[in-house]
């Protein structure tokens, strides 16, 4: 055939009209397997979007992708597709780069674009990277197109590849959940297991196989890591966990360096001593906070750098110095908001929300110091604060998932009524939550929208469900707001000493006002949390428990205890946010708590014997689902079928009895010698191997086979020397 009448690659009708019939169960098999892998990592993306406030544009762009790639099937070549695919990726990729804040230049965003991409690959959530809806909805047409238009091809090991890998992309990146991964790794297995059925196991093949599965090693590896509690789960406080899941807490994302909190069901509290300060004023001493709300949880984004002292805030403000001592390890430095300055035995990354973290853990014993510059803002100057806002925190603070329940912005806008100002908004909201819903530990965790839930469903949580609702209401308003955690004052020690416990780990709010930065708020009911606290306290003094007192602390002392108001009162003069010490008696049950005040309940562990939930039901399952198709990846259903048949022989007609006797002991024969040639007729390949019972055998076969038929005494002896063969 000449070069002028070779083929230009276009797929007969016949082949597209086969892809949809299923009178080869195998191909149809493949075809679902590369579907399916497709679909999972899809589903990732479109929550990817939908988190990040995009417009649920997934779906249909998905739809568009695999027309396409069906079209190209039809029409193009595999050079051209992978052309088409490459020129996606390339126009995608400067979509993105142009829709980064800075500039539309290539030039000057591709050094954060190859940043990001490399903390992808090393697990870093896409939700953490600006514009994380851009970059998922860049990800949707090339791997679909091109996976898809492998599989109409028939090409279904290549196709299982490429969906593969884009999923093991978000398996690396966290955020493809356990489910997801497993069921992507069942449609890369099936895709490769039954797409091989018809093709000769050639080197090629095996190799092939084995590719895919290290593949689906390294996802299932990847999601079996993802469920694993954490090491520092139960460590205490008024907890959130990583966004993978778990029982972590949210003073363990501030021991830990964790990017990611996830609401939590019931919680216990942890009385151990974490670090001392001395300051001559008090306050939270906050840790970090969060920006994006997923619905379940928060997420920071944003990039880090070595810290440089960042600039004093706006407005009226006054100079805190404090000097922290840690009584064991932290990988966060609280200190009164905002620091300005601060020495560390160290080297010291900054985020962009003005938080700081020691490259290194910093140890038991060690300190740091801070000065922080207090804002001294009234109500009144907060009050008259203008209501507009810079692009960048609207950008990051006023974002809701994209399918955020509408009713939580109508029941804000009835309770906030008529506030003529975004800090009398911020206030009403604050005390409403903060007289309308109990404070509880033992909560059942909602199974949808968290501030949904806990406005309209729930009627107690503790101070995660408070800050993460008042933040959702506000954002419905147009108010910037976002998820902040460190720890409460803690137990007053001395003039200026406090002494914070794990118990004291706290959500909070902070409201943006223009000109004045951020405020805090907090709506939960401040009351109720000390008294939970307290009780524990006293437990641990009864049980012994270790490292809960210093020697400035302990039963029988009386140390004045700081209560905070969380924003300021018109009526306080400092306007920091902060009222005056009420003295109590340290380790004394609180007035109106009964000294017998019922134990916090303690949740037990997951995966306890004998609980099993339907989430780990449907897990085993598709690991089940996902076990088999590895197993007829790795052809073991094949191996097993043929060891049955080998050995067991049911009777039919005589004839075909006879043959398959020969059959069995043939293929008994070559495992153990060798195979017949083409050219070598069964009595000759009899005598060359030698095998008495198999020689008998041979002459009834040849017998039948002239006779085209054959008596069931020829049966009989037929199936019995073939069990001969077989066993010896």
């Amino acid at each position: 055939m000449s070069g002028r009448e070779r083929p230009r690659g276009r797929l007969p009708d016949g082949r597209v009209r086969a892809l949809f019939q299923i009178d080869r169960p195998d191909r149809v098999l493949a075809t679902g397997g590369v579907l399916l892998a497709i679909l999972t990592y899809l589903a990732v993306l479109d929550r990817i979007v939908v988190v990040a406030d995009g417009s649920g544009s997934v779906p249909a762009l998905a739809a568009l992708s695999l027309a396409g790639g069906t079209v190209l099937a039809r029409f193009v070549r595999p050079r051209w597709a992978l052309a088409c695919f490459l020129a996606l990726v390339a126009a995608g990729t400067q979509q993105y780069l142009a829709s980064l804040p800075a500039t539309a230049a290539l030039g000057e965003n591709l050094g954060p674009f190859v940043g990001d991409t490399v903390s992808l690959l090393t697990g870093m959530s896409i939700l953490r990277i600006i514009n994380a809806d851009i970059w998922a909805l860049t990800l949707v047409p090339a791997p679909t197109m091109f996976a898809w238009y492998l599989a109409v091809r028939r090409r279904y090991v290549a196709g299982a590849t490429v969906a593969g890998a884009t999923l093991g992309l978000l398996v690396l990146t966290g955020d493809a959940g356990t489910t997801t991964t497993l069921l992507g790794v069942v449609g890369v297995a099936a895709a490769a297991g039954f797409g091989t059925v018809e093709t000769t196991p050639t080197a090629v093949d095996a190799s092939r196989r084995s590719v895919l599965v290290g593949l689906g090693g390294a996802v299932v590896g990847a999601s079996v890591l993802d469920v694993v509690p954490s090491e520092r789960a139960g460590v205490g406080g008024d907890g959130l966990g990583g966004l993978g899941g778990g029982t972590t807490t949210t003073e363990a994302n501030l021991l830990a360096d964790s990017e990611s909190l996830q609401i939590q069901g019931s919680i216990s509290l942890s009385p151990t001593v974490r670090f001392q300060v001395e300051s001559e004023q008090v306050g939270y001493w906050r840790a970090l906070s969060f920006d994006r709300y997923s619905g379940r949880g928060w997420i920071r984004t944003g990039e880090t750098e070595p810290y440089d002292s960042p600039a004093t805030p706006p407005g009226p403000t006054t100079s805190v110095q404090q000097e922290f001592t840690l009584a064991g390890q932290i990988g966060r430095l609280p200190a009164l908001w905002k620091p300005v300055d601060i020495d560390v035995p160290a080297s010291v990354d900054a985020y962009q929300d003005g938080s700081l973290a020691p490259t290194r853990s910093l140890r038991e014993d060690e300190s740091y110091t801070v000065t922080s510059a207090r804002s001294q803002a009234t109500p009144d100057d907060l009050r008259a604060a203008p209501d507009r806002y810079p692009d960048g925190i609207q950008q990051r603070y006023l974002a809701l998932p994209g399918d955020f329940p509408s009713r939580v912005a109508d029941r804000t806008a009835d309770i906030v009524g008529d506030a003529a100002s975004a800090y009398d908004a911020a206030s009403r909201v604050e005390a409403w939550l903060e007289s309308n819903r109990d404070y509880s530990l033992d909560v059942d965790r909602p199974s949808g929208d968290i501030a949904d839930q806990f406005l309209f469903e729930m009627d107690a949580g503790y101070c995660t469900y408070f800050a993460t609702t008042m933040i959702a209401m506000l954002r419905t308003q147009g108010i910037p707001a976002r998820f902040t955690v460190g720890y409460t004052p803690g137990e007053r020690v001395g003039e200026s000493s406090w002494v914070v416990r794990g118990f004291d780990a706290h959500a909070w709010v902070e409201v943006y006002f223009p000109g004045y930065g951020w405020q805090q708020f907090d709506p939960t009911p401040a009351g109720p949390r000390r008294l939970n606290e307290q009780e524990r306290l006293r437990q641990a003094r009864l049980t012994d428990e270790d490292d809960v007192d210093t020697n400035e602390t302990g039963p029988g002392e009386w140390s004045p205890t700081p209560t905070p108001t969380p924003t300021p009162d018109p009526s306080a003069s400092s306007g920091d946010g902060t009222a005056t010490p009420i003295p109590q008696r340290s380790g004394a049950a609180p007035p109106g708590l009964p000294e017998t005040a019922p134990t916090t309940p303690t949740p037990a562990p997951s995966g306890v014997a004998g609980s099993v939930t339907r989430e780990q039901a449907a897990l085993a399952a598709v690991a089940l689902a996902g076990g088999v198709a590895a197993l007829r990846l790795a052809g073991v259903d094949e191996l097993a079928y043929r060891a049955v048949w080998l050995r067991y022989q049911p009777r039919k007609s005589p004839l075909e009895d006879v043959e398959r006797a020969y059959a069995r002991a043939e293929y008994a024969l070559e495992a153990r010698t060798r195979t017949r040639r083409p050219d070598e007729t069964v009595r000759q390949y009899a005598a060359a191997v030698g095998d008495e019972p198999f020689q008998r055998l041979a002459r009834v076969y040849e017998r039948a086979m002239y006779a085209e038929t054959a008596s069931e005494t020829d049966a009989d002896d037929a199936v019995e020397l073939a069990d001969v063969v077989v066993g010896s």
